[in-house]
């Protein structure tokens, strides 16, 4: 029985990750503006993203008060499904996340479409 619950629990879990919308941007080379969560009017940095399919890499590469130079951001782009947003993933089990963004402790949301990058 136990394991009738599993696998109704797997296909479930398939299901949600099959409703993902497609990417809406290509691979290639961005700038993109970072946020705060907590203060989404304030000006911040620019950060390059370089995405090739599903993966993304968000780099600083000016000097800044609010990111070192270098990588800031690396994961998967994944359709979190509950709070309709993408989001910057390390583990399959990102997808699922009960809180993304934010000052959550969830992974990190970007708004793929107006090129956002959001923090804390």
């Amino acid at each position: 029985m136990k394991y009738c619950f599993a696998l109704i629990a797997l296909m479930a879990t398939a299901a949600q990750a099959g409703n993902a919308p497609p990417l809406p941007i290509p691979s290639g080379k961005y700038i993109f503006q970072h946020r705060f969560a907590e203060h989404p009017a304030m000006k911040s940095i620019s950060l390059t993203a370089k995405i090739s399919g599903t993966h993304i890499v968000l780099t600083n590469t000016e000097p800044s008060d609010i990111f070192p130079r270098g990588v800031i951001a690396e994961g998967t782009l994944m359709w979190h499904a509950q709070s309709k947003q993408w989001i910057i993933g390390t583990a399959p089990s990102d997808r699922y996340a009960k809180e993304v963004g934010g000052c959550s402790d969830g992974p990190e949301v970007v708004d793929l479409r107006k090129r956002t990058y959001w923090t804390c």
